[in-house]
């Protein structure tokens, strides 16, 4: 169970000693942020204790630390405070979509999923003002997509909408945003009995989950009607799917791939709602043809809402 602090009294006075008590929490984690590892003239906004998915779909225990300007992972910490080292960090600028996802109230799990555009974060941190950060400081590898699980819906959406206005502040336009069904995928049910509506074999590109490692390989992938992407060795041999969430020309990993030219044209990135999946086509107008495709999945899901 969760350590609590419980409070009885008059309403007034409880009233009173919640807003007292969450005053003193800001401002003690606000002096031991910005002692750690907030740095000039960035000011600390809130934090929030998360479960982090992570690419094996396992849960990990983490604290997202939001100031004005950046937004850091770290690892849970013990009574010597935050520390400066954080699993990673990125700027508010390079924030691409926020999506709630469908609360369990059962389990307690209450999902958000956060995009970031990299290429956007190493052209913010380019800038004069960054060239001293860096994309985290544990391990090489950042990725464009988290997963993060909260306590209850009021803190998830506390996040969340704290996230758009951040963003809103800096780029001067929306974040996208939504919620429910549409943060995690197309549900099989919406849009009526399964079809194959586009399938063929790309070249699937993948990240090591150590180092900057990237691998190919050929797979035999699958649109379907309800919104899911499906993809496996061969036709015979499908293993995977995802439910759709949206589709990217090229996708936030294009510069790690180190692509020509030519491939960047036949380059497109799915998001979907477990990872994002990078695919390489044989021709400009397939790469045309396998998108078209995915957005009229999604123009037909939105639709039947």
């Amino acid at each position: 169970a969760r350590p609590a602090i419980h409070l009885e009294g008059a309403e007034l006075d409880v009233v009173e000693a919640v807003v007292v008590l969450n005053s003193l929490i800001r401002d003690s984690w606000q002096k031991a942020c910005e002692s750690a590892f907030i740095l000039g003239r960035e000011v600390y906004q809130f934090h929030a204790i998360v479960r982090k998915v992570n690419r094996r779909k396992k849960t990990q225990d983490r604290i997202l630390v939001v100031s004005n300007q950046w937004i850091y992972n770290m690892e849970m910490f013990g009574e010597e405070g935050p520390q400066e080292e954080f699993k990673w960090s990125l700027p508010i600028g390079s924030l691409l979509r926020v999506a709630a996802g469908k609360d369990d109230s059962k389990l307690g799990e209450f999902p958000a999923t956060i995009h970031f555009d990299l290429v956007v974060a190493k052209q913010l941190l380019a800038q004069n003002a960054y060239k001293d950060r860096k994309l985290g400081t544990k391990g090489s590898s950042v990725n464009d997509k988290h997963q993060l699980l909260f306590i209850s819906p009021y803190a998830r959406d506390r996040c969340t909408m704290a996230l758009v206005a951040l963003y809103y502040s800096q780029a001067k336009k929306r974040l996208a945003f939504t919620r429910g069904n549409e943060a995690t995928g197309i549900r099989r049910s919406q849009l009526g009995p399964e079809v194959i509506k586009k399938e063929g074999t790309l070249e699937k590109y993948t990240r090591g989950i150590v180092g900057n490692m990237v691998g190919k390989h050929p797979r035999f992938v699958q649109i379907k009607s309800t919104g899911y992407i499906a993809w496996g060795k061969e036709k015979g041999k499908i293993k995977f799917d995802e439910a759709i969430v949206g589709v990217r020309d090229e996708g936030a990993a294009l510069e790690q791939f180190k692509l020509t030219d030519e491939e960047k044209a036949q380059f497109f990135c799915v998001l979907t709602s477990g990872k994002s999946l990078y695919f390489l086509c044989p021709s400009v107008q397939e790469k045309k043809d396998w998108v078209a495709c995915i957005n009229t999945i999604i123009e037909k899901a939105a639709y039947s809402k």
